[in-house]
């Protein structure tokens, strides 16, 4: 018997329409930049300038401490990436319920699902996106950090940098868990951090391992550079105002 978290899903395509980008575009400032702006209080950026030169399809990496992570990564890049960009997210945590949310927030951020312990077949889609154009954010601890110690990479991004020669732009994000605790689901404001490293490429027989290395070490080497964030004592707010 297929479990849920068994259960193959279909990545959808129709997320790349046109008229799906025409929307993300013509919403972004109020479906999801608004709330970044709200949430984010102060949010600092540094390094915005190592995304000015990169032409093609890249893979944009970040720590993961916060489901509201993939609204921020998101809303810092520019628009001319932005548009042709899209999230992987967990299969067995946001598509085998709720199938309308699920829907709505592959319309919104651009979403499709990744099956976790998948191995090879759960980066098919990927592939296929990096081939067509797309460039990807993707999480690559594949779950939320615990009590904020960074989770060891996955082997996927090295398989999909090395396997099509696209590089990888290393993210550290800081305080956006005060926003939104894994453990909770109310939003409250909070300052975030964000800081933009330089691209990584790799010599084509770099081994996966050697790979997946150097970009966990990265982005720790970013997380050195962030002076801790506190949240502010402020009122929460919920979830359901998204």
């Amino acid at each position: 018997m297929t479990t849920l978290a068994q259960a193959v899903v279909v990545p959808p395509r129709w997320t790349l329409s046109l008229w799906a980008r025409l929307f993300r575009r013509l919403t972004h400032w109020w479906l999801l930049g608004r709330y970044v702006r709200r949430f984010c209080q102060p949010l600092q950026l540094e390094g915005l300038d190592n995304l000015a030169a990169l032409k093609g399809p890249a893979i944009f990496i970040a720590n993961h401490t916060s489901h509201f992570d993939a609204y921020v990564v998101r809303s810092v890049l520019p628009a001319h990436l932005r548009s042709r960009t899209a999230i992987a997210a967990a299969a067995d945590r946001w598509y085998t319920r709720k199938k309308l949310r699920a829907a709505w927030l592959s319309l919104v951020l651009n979403l499709y699902p990744v099956q976790r312990g998948g191995g090879r077949d759960a980066l098919s889609h990927s592939e296929w996106l990096l081939n067509n154009g797309w460039s990807l954010i993707v999480f690559p601890e594949g779950t939320r950090a615990k009590k904020g110690n960074m989770e060891a990479f996955k082997y996927g991004v090295a398989i999909l940098a090395l396997g099509h020669n696209v590089p990888v732009v290393p993210i550290h994000l800081m305080g956006v868990a005060n926003i939104m605790p894994p453990t909770q689901r109310r939003l409250r404001p909070a300052p975030v951090k964000v800081r933009v490293g330089a691209p990584v490429t790799f010599e084509p027989d770099t081994g996966i391992p050697e790979a997946t290395a150097r970009l966990q070490q990265a982005v720790q080497d970013m997380a050195g550079a962030h002076r801790p964030v506190a949240p502010e004592p402020v009122a929460a707010a919920s979830s359901s105002d998204r």
